[in-house]
């Protein structure tokens, strides 16, 4: 029957290490933590999923998170046996050059941190963009008014913020809106709400009567089509260009890594 544990150091095996020691070396053994950190990612997926149903979010940023989570989950097994590793193989005081090797990992590990951040960010700005967008685009509206009755204040409840409404009439029939792109920022509560608000405050919007829900919008530079198409094709410009500057700089420190972990690799090629 195999033994239960194994020193990576010395590769003794036991069924028992008293106090988490090797009994041939005192090396300090380290839990394997792989199958933890699926049972982590697994309710996490969870979780995520669950919130984002309910809150009924598009289903590619679902599968978007999702996808991060299982990466993220397989990029730190990695980098955990990896470092096992190499403790295992040289427990010497690093070198000078093996101390350029971890400052150029730190940097690629920070630039990719925020490879997929960025990533992250701009795919779901990019998506509300361009689901507003379809939702608007060959839509009848027309421009008219929005006097307001009754505003409302919505405290932030976790991770989200908080929020602000209205209720008013527009062509005689009642509707609601977003006051947000009206005010341009969050009021503070709902006395401050009701004084940049008050009752009897007419505001220039568009009205969409074929809309389910909410079927205005303010009027703004551009029709509220336009506006989203706009937004999300310039996020995607943007985007492509802060990822491929990020990727270009991962791909650089790399590269160096790759030099300096093998010299002759470099000698070579000037010498060529």
């Amino acid at each position: 029957m195999a033994a239960l544990h194994k020193c990576p150091a010395c590769g003794f095996e036991g069924d028992n290490f008293p106090g988490g020691l090797c009994p041939q070396c005192g090396k300090k053994l380290v839990p394997d933590l792989k199958s933890a950190k699926w049972i982590i990612a697994t309710i996490q997926l969870a979780l995520v999923a669950g919130f984002m149903l309910a809150f009924h979010f598009p289903r590619p940023m679902i599968a978007f998170f999702a996808l991060m989570i299982v990466l993220s989950t397989l990029l730190s097994s990695r980098l955990r046996d990896a470092a096992a590793t190499t403790k295992a193989k040289a427990p010497k005081p690093p070198s000078p050059q093996e101390a350029r090797v971890r400052l150029v990992n730190a940097g690629i590990a920070a630039i990719s941190v925020a490879f997929f951040m960025c990533l992250m960010f701009g795919f779901i700005m990019f998506v509300n963009s361009w689901e507003a967008w379809q939702r608007f685009e060959g839509q009848r509206f027309h421009a008219t008014t929005f006097q307001v009755t009754r505003t409302y204040y919505q405290p932030s409840r976790g991770r989200a913020g908080a929020r602000a409404y209205a209720s008013g009439i527009v062509d005689g029939n009642k509707e609601w809106m977003d006051l947000f792109p009206y005010l341009k920022a969050i009021p503070r509560s709902q006395a401050d709400l009701e004084q940049r608000v008050p009752i009897g405050t007419t505001i220039p919007v568009y009205l969409f009567p074929d809309l389910k829900g909410s079927r205005v919008q303010v009027i703004g530079p551009l029709p509220p089509a336009d506006a989203n198409h706009k937004h999300a094709i310039s996020v995607l410009n943007h985007e492509l260009v802060i990822l491929a500057i990020l990727g270009g700089i991962v791909f650089v420190l790399v590269r160096v890594r790759r030099s300096l972990q093998n010299p002759n690799t470099l000698t070579t090629a000037v010498g060529a």
